[in-house]
């Protein structure tokens, strides 16, 4: 009883984003288990270290924060891939030394019209509110505040550091790697560019056994420290490239697009309800294996969705396209749709998408 006390006030003390954080970290382990059941015992010891974490106030964020003292400082885009990174630093003991800077932000989704600049801001924000459930409920991630302490923790990085951005082949890393390099613009540092994914798949993949990771924070910290130290290898970016990496951030900051994705090696603004007939799809083969028409949880199908998509996009994004085929009479609903959990739907068949 006392233990289950213990857990209780520690699950009380996590923000709304911290809570999220924690459920999708868990997500991507069960997923990894799916894919790989030899990875049962894996799962075990990750649980378990999440429980023991659980039980430990987190750390403050200045503790991550570059300073006189670091060599390195990490860029990562994401909340589950910096702790996961942090986790790895800690093992490793040189956490004195290598920093952190963490771009919270889901690029793939929301205007970035401008995002560098406040006006660009406050209409991402006004979007976000409009059309995403819960993205900014919480008091504790205040947009403006969140920008703030990002371009301050740019500016402490040290001119003898390297930096080190981590970015996977996804619309999410991509941006973030572009809007990093714009904000970088002014340093002289050495940057590197360490793509986590690609290399687990030379390390981790066999012809027996083959898993694909869509962005870096799906990969467990054992299997980033496995690959640390390769991060320094050929991964320098020269003067040319940061050039148009920085032009092609304002070729995207410039356009009103609220959806993006990965194509063939490029970043691409695509309509807002390109993964509509994709979510229906996805709603008929559920039907076709419960064998009825019954309504069908929402969160069930942003799990089926997300398991499938060949794209990295949030659960947020697909569930705000649920709702706006509901809108448009292609699902009927039950519930409430103030979240995910709040409501289930189903298929209406002849009718076309408007």
């Amino acid at each position: 009883m006392e233990k289950h006390l213990e857990i209780r006030k520690a699950i009380n003390r996590l923000s709304l984003q911290e809570a999220k954080q924690l459920i999708t970290i868990i997500k991507l382990q069960l997923d990894m288990v799916e894919r790989d059941s030899n990875g049962i015992i894996d799962l075990y010891k990750n649980l378990k270290d999440l429980y023991e974490k659980l039980l430990v106030p987190n750390d403050q964020i200045s503790i991550w924060e570059p300073n006189d003292a670091a060599t390195k400082v990490h860029i990562v885009f994401g909340d589950v891939v910096a702790r996961s990174l942090k986790d790895v630093i800690r093992q490793l003991g040189i956490e004195n030394t290598n920093k952190m800077v963490s771009f919270r932000d889901q690029f793939t989704i929301g205007p970035l019209w401008q995002l560098h600049e406040e006006t660009g801001r406050a209409r991402r924000v006004e979007w976000l509110r409009d059309h995403i459930n819960n993205e900014f409920d919480c008091d504790d991630y205040d947009y403006d505040t969140y920008h703030q302490r990002l371009m301050e923790q740019i500016d402490h990085i040290p001119a003898e550091a390297c930096i080190m951005i981590w970015s996977g082949n996804n619309a999410h890393e991509q941006i973030g790697l572009r809007y990093a390099l714009y904000l970088l613009r002014k340093k002289q540092n050495e940057i590197f560019v360490f793509n986590a994914v690609e290399a687990c798949e030379r390390r981790f993949n066999t012809s027996d056994q083959h898993i694909k990771s869509l962005h870096t924070g799906e990969i467990p910290p054992e299997k980033l420290q496995n690959v640390f130290g390769e991060n320094e290898d050929n991964g320098l970016i020269d003067f040319e490239t940061k050039k148009l990496m920085e032009h092609e951030w304002l070729s995207l900051a410039n356009h009103h697009n609220v959806l993006r994705i990965w194509d063939r090696e490029r970043i691409q603004n695509v309509d807002e309800n390109y993964f509509d007939s994709y979510l229906l799809k996805t709603i008929e083969k559920l039907h076709a294996k419960k064998s009825n028409h019954d309504f069908i949880k929402a969160g069930e199908v942003m799990g089926e969705a997300l398991r499938h998509c060949d794209h990295h996009v949030a659960d947020n994004y697909f569930e705000y396209r649920l709702r706006q085929l509901i809108y448009n009479q292609s699902l009927e609903i039950k519930g409430v749709p103030r979240g995910m959990r709040f409501y289930s739907v189903r298929r209406i068949f002849n009718t076309s998408l408007r």
